[in-house]
């Protein structure tokens, strides 16, 4: 299993329980203001947070292919800012994919991003060798991709278009190594 819990210099990063899973729906709904940008971020029924909640609470190993974790993440003074998505050995083995970062707005450009990606790819590789990052970023959301890039996710792998919402938009796969 992946640490249950760590902290980083400001933040802490825990389990979510079953019964949090309003706590993570309205994480994610604080962001719907990027929905005319990023598709990903529609309204989601509350059984999709209670899913991935008992998804990341599931016995796995670091050897299983898509082995999903979900952490909460809160400052050191308690208040939750937002959470983290892994999934290790995807899209292959000693990859480690990123499906979701979301940073409550009034957390946002305060410098918490950067340390949330920078501790959970450590922790990440303490937890099993990880040769690269992966993650998604849709183009018409130059915000997050512009913040992906200053995270070091430079390789562009893939540039997708997809009809969502009866719009079209861009999706880019970005990878960075973890030397």
């Amino acid at each position: 299993m992946f640490y249950h819990q760590w902290e980083s210099q400001n933040l802490v990063y825990s389990e979510f329980k079953d019964d949090e899973m309003l706590l993570a729906k309205s994480l994610f709904d604080k962001n719907a203001c990027c929905q005319n940008v990023d598709p990903t971020f529609q309204v989601w029924p509350e059984s999709e947070y209670l899913a991935l909640i008992q998804k990341s609470a599931a016995t796995k190993t670091a050897e299983d292919a898509e082995a999903f974790y979900l952490r909460k993440i809160s400052t050191k003074s308690g208040e939750v800012i937002g959470y983290i998505q892994f999934e290790f050995n995807a899209p292959k083995h000693g990859t480690l994919w990123i499906p979701m970062l979301t940073i409550s707005p009034e957390f946002q450009a305060k410098g918490y991003g950067a340390e949330i990606v920078e501790s959970a790819i450590a922790q990440a590789c303490r937890y099993m060798p990880i040769k690269e990052v992966g993650l998604n970023v849709y183009a018409e959301n130059v915000r997050a991709f512009r913040f992906w890039y200053k995270q070091g996710f430079k390789e562009i792998r893939a540039f997708e278009p997809e009809m969502e919402l009866g719009k079209e938009y861009h999706c880019l796969e970005l990878y960075r190594t973890t030397l």
